[in-house]
């Protein structure tokens, strides 16, 4: 039997999903699993035993497979097939594509999951038009993809769009999960929102405000998460909006650093943080993007793929590996 089908993965801060995809793009079956982040070594099984899983589902031979792409955050050694001390996951190097190379006899590629999402993006999503695209994740952490003239942009071990370690605060206030600071992701991921909120209500003394915020302070933040402030300010507690607003100024000094860099003709947005609040996190960036860009405003858009846009991405890298076996 000819290879017939591919595998996109899609390595995430919480979850490995795998997907078979079949010749044109189209998803058979996927499934997902809580990241297994007990060692470096047991990424790769795990993706071996969510795939082999899947063919048995679906009736599909593992030797009938002609690529795997996967898609994971950084930083990452493309020509070594590896994350390297991975930002969003505890672990040193983990190695990818030589193990799963070794697994099913085919050919596998890393690919940054901003870059995944982005060629995804213009392959399947909003930006098939378009030759300047950009897309930025705002999830448990932040990342980007960016294509210039119809070019691709990967950069020499895959790092080109990190664009959530661009410096977005010169007084260096918080830390990012990278170990340096001031960096986009460490105020406004959902990982580093909670601790956002917590260095912005210092300041903020108990009897000044009746909010809510201010009883999640006195416990000190115990499993306090980003979607509590957004469905407080959703509610129109005030002192959850004026955070969200500075949020939302910081998310738009990122978006015009982008603009500045690459000069897009649209930015489309994803990742759980965005797409779970759309408006208090678009309306912000709209309307103070203009004052720190002196390029051109590109359109800014929630991704129509939602969640999948990593996962396309990684199926289509995973297709033009078939397509250079034939």
């Amino acid at each position: 039997m000819s290879k017939s089908f591919v595998f996109g993965v899609d390595i995430g801060a919480t979850w490995v999903r795998v997907a078979i995809s079949d010749p044109s793009g189209n998803i058979v079956i996927k499934d997902r699993e809580p990241i297994d982040t007990s060692s470096n070594l047991v990424v790769s099984k795990q993706i071996e035993k969510i795939g082999r899983n899947l063919c048995q589902r679906v009736d599909r031979e593992p030797g009938d497979l002609s690529g795997i792409g996967i898609a994971s955050a950084g930083p990452m050694n493309r020509k070594e097939g590896k994350l390297v001390n991975p930002s969003n996951i505890p672990l040193g190097e983990v190695p990818l594509a030589g193990p799963l190379e070794k697994s099913f006899d085919t050919k596998v590629e890393l690919i940054n999951d901003g870059v995944s999402a982005v060629l995804a993006e213009s392959k399947y999503g909003a930006g098939q038009e378009y030759d300047n695209l950009v897309y930025i994740t705002i999830s448990t952490g932040i990342g980007g993809g960016v294509i210039v003239d119809d070019h691709l942009l990967i950069g020499k071990n895959g790092n080109a769009a990190e664009v959530g370690h661009f410096t977005i605060d010169e007084e260096e206030k918080l830390k990012c999960g990278c170990g340096r600071k001031g960096h986009w992701e460490a105020y406004c991921s959902g990982s580093n929102i909670p601790d956002f909120v917590r260095t912005s209500l210092e300041s903020i003394e108990p009897e000044a405000r009746n909010s809510p915020l201010l009883e999640e302070k006195k416990k000190a933040f115990r499993d306090f998460q980003p979607r509590d402030l957004f469905e407080y300010a959703k509610g129109g507690d005030e002192l959850a909006l004026n955070i969200v607003e500075e949020i939302g100024r910081l998310n738009a000094i990122g978006f015009a650093t982008v603009t500045e860099a690459y000069d897009p003709e649209l930015i489309t947005v994803g990742g759980g943080v965005a797409l779970n609040n759309p408006e208090l996190i678009l309306e912000p960036i709209r309307k103070k993007i203009t004052d720190h860009t002196q390029n051109e405003v590109p359109e800014i858009k929630i991704t129509p793929l939602n969640e999948e846009n990593v996962l396309y991405g990684a199926i289509a890298r995973a297709l033009t590996l078939s397509e250079n076996l034939r």
